[in-house]
C-alpha cells in the first residue's frame, strides 16, 4: 500500500483492509472487484489486482487456509506484481533472510559512497548498485534486516536527495562522493 502512495492516505485504509481480509486466503477467495474496491483511495489498482492474483497464486486459489509468502526473494519475484525491491525487503524484513534490496534512498547511498560515477537512471547503474549492495550484505539474515533499515534510514534522514549532511554521516570515510569534496580531483593535480 506505501509504494507510491502517502503514509497518511494509507494508515485509515490499513486496518480497514485487514478486517476486511485478514488472510492471504480471504483475497483470494474475494471476487477482483471487491479487493479493488477495498483499495479505494490508494491510487495505483493494478496493485490490488496483483495482490488479489498473487494470493490467488500461494494459496492454491483459495484451497490453502493456511498458505503463506515464500520467504526466499527468488521465489517472491516469481509473484505477480512483486519486483526485486519488495521481494528483498520482504525477504530481508518479514523472513530475517539475506537479501539486498534498493529503493531511491539505498539506491543515492550506494552511488555517492562508493559509485559515483554509475548513472542511477540506467539499467548498467542500476545493475551496478544492485551488485554493491548484495556485495555489501552481512552473513546472517538478522544482521541483514538491520543493515538494509539502517541504509534506507541513511538515504532518508543524512544522505539525503537536496542535501548530503556529510558532517552527520558515519560512512563519510569510507564515502568517495565526500572524498572528492574534501579533496577535489583538480586539488588533486595541482599538488
Amino acid at each position: 500500500m506505501l509504494q507510491q502512495t502517502q503514509v497518511s492516505r494509507v494508515v485509515p485504509k490499513y486496518a480497514e483492509f485487514l478486517a476486511t481480509f485478514p488472510t492471504l486466503h480471504h483475497i483470494a477467495r474475494a471476487r477482483p472487484a471487491r479487493v479493488t474496491e477495498a483499495w479505494a483511495g490508494l491510487g495505483y489498482y493494478a496493485r490490488a489486482r496483483n495482490l488479489h492474483s498473487l494470493a490467488r497464486v500461494v494459496t492454491d486459489r483459495g484451497r490453502d487456509v493456511s498458505a503463506m509468502l515464500p520467504s526466499e526473494a527468488e521465489s517472491l519475484r516469481a509473484l505477480p506484481g512483486i519486483g526485486a525491491y519488495t521481494a528483498g525487503a520482504v525477504s530481508s524484513f518479514a523472513y530475517e533472510r539475506r537479501a539486498e534490496l534498493v529503493d531511491t534512498n539505498v539506491a543515492r547511498v550506494l552511488k555517492r559512497v562508493f559509485a559515483p560515477d554509475v548513472e542511477l537512471k540506467s539499467g548498467r547503474g542500476q545493475k551496478r548498485l544492485w551488485a554493491i549492495a548484495r556485495e555489501l550484505l552481512p552473513r546472517t539474515g538478522k544482521a541483514t534486516w538491520t543493515h538494509n533499515q539502517a541504509i534506507m534510514e541513511l538515504g532518508a534522514l543524512v544522505c539525503t536527495a537536496r542535501v548530503a549532511h556529510c558532517g552527520a554521516c558515519p560512512v563519510r570515510s569510507d564515502c568517495a562522493t565526500y572524498a572528492r569534496t574534501v579533496n577535489p580531483p583538480a586539488a588533486r593535480r595541482r599538488r
